[in-house]
């Protein structure tokens, strides 16, 4: 994503005007909502030597084991509020 923001942070910006995807998420919010995906795509596409359709049902179906390898805990935010008495 660091990539992707670099290298096209300013072209999505200027589209921020008139496309109303780019306007409504920002340029962060475009790039992980679409770049991101539609590389992987590629990425897919290419390794599979599969068709734009195949490539999304391989990553759809390889989204569990993905997410079992690549495992985060999920943040917890304390409440650091100290009662009286």
């Amino acid at each position: 994503m660091d990539y992707l923001m670099a290298r096209f942070a300013s072209r999505i910006r200027r589209l921020a005007g008139t496309d109303r995807l780019v306007s409504a998420a920002g340029v962060a919010g475009f790039v992980q909502g679409v770049l991101v995906p539609e590389l992987a795509v590629m990425l897919v596409k290419d390794d599979m030597r599969v068709d734009d359709e195949q490539a999304r049902v391989i990553l759809n179906e390889s989204t569990d084991i993905g997410n079992l390898l690549n495992e985060e805990e999920d943040e917890v935010i304390k409440d650091e509020v100290e009662e009286d008495g």
